[in-house]
């Protein structure tokens, strides 16, 4: 369950659908490739329907096609950056649901959240925002590793900087070295050349945080991180933060208050509603617009 602006969306349960691709163009188009038949494109589409699957799961099901191929030719005809099995795709986690599993029920959870998102806060001028947690463990790293690659789907050019600079995990979600990044970056004053790492996939870059700092606090409340904020904005579509777990720290209070929009994600059965009330409730009162909330269950 997601709620953005007031709106509740129930996302347990897979669609048929993949969001701007809908199962029958997606038969289409396969058919046009030459991966399926148009009698295997009706019998996958009579499976889909009775097994509550999407059209290429139910093509997949059934052995039409394998996972691997599906996913090449998803990604070649769509521009479309999904992870196969290869190798090069092996060093992403496996927590990367809508690279690895685009149809699954969590992936299409966050790319429904994603076009919320699109049709409210961005549409409106929202490019940047903060994804903070009340405490660790809520998988705030994981929804916000999902939802820059969903936007990324989009073809929108995607930042996701890795603010976190107390136990970050985002270059281990994606499998980039994370020892030079954001800390060296705020220490070295050197914000006009970020070592970012471009197109970790397509359309996808990551600023990673670096080394973990003796003081996090004090870098995230710099002038220097200040700035560094204003380009990335004027640098990329979308700029997403995952930060430090917003009631251990007051780094996320510090980010929030340079980007001006957060989301905030619990984990169900995990986290207090007292602590979510209380973490919206700080950031508005530093001027930090709460885009909305979203329950982790997966």
């Amino acid at each position: 369950m997601a709620i953005l602006n007031g709106t509740s969306m129930q996302a347990s349960a897979p669609s048929s659908n993949l969001n701007e691709l809908s199962s029958e163009h997606i038969g289409t188009q396969l058919v046009q490739m030459g991966k399926l038949t148009p009698t295997q494109v009706a019998r996958a589409a009579a499976r889909a329907r009775t097994g509550g699957l999407s059209l290429p799961e139910a093509a997949v099901a059934m052995g039409f096609l394998g996972r691997e191929e599906l996913m090449k030719a998803l990604s070649l005809q769509y521009s479309y950056p999904v992870l196969d099995r290869s190798v090069e795709a092996g060093k992403f986690s496996r927590e990367l649901v809508v690279g690895h599993e685009p149809f699954s029920a969590a992936a299409e959870a966050i790319r429904s959240i994603r076009t919320a998102l699109a049709a409210s806060a961005v549409s409106q001028g929202v490019r940047s925002f903060l994804i903070a947690a009340p405490r660790r463990g809520a998988g705030a790293s994981y929804f916000a590793s999902n939802l820059a690659l969903a936007f990324a789907q989009m073809s929108l050019p995607t930042l996701l900087v890795d603010t976190n600079l107390r136990k970050p995990r985002i270059a281990q979600i994606f499998g980039v070295q994370r020892f030079v990044g954001l800390s060296e970056t705020l220490r070295s004053k050197n914000v006009e050349n970020p070592p970012i790492t471009s197109n970790v996939i397509q359309g996808l870059s990551i600023l990673p945080a670096g080394e973990v700092p003796p003081n996090p606090q004090e870098l995230l409340a710099s002038a220097d991180f200040l700035a560094l904020t204003n380009n990335l904005q004027a640098e990329f579509g979308i700029v997403i933060y995952d930060t430090a777990a917003g009631m251990d720290y007051a780094d996320a209070h510090v980010v929030a208050s340079r980007v001006g929009a957060a989301v905030v994600v619990a984990r169900r059965h995990k986290t207090a509603f007292n602590d979510i009330s209380m973490l919206a409730q700080k950031f508005r009162g530093i001027n930090c617009k709460v885009l909305g909330s979203v329950l982790n269950k997966f």
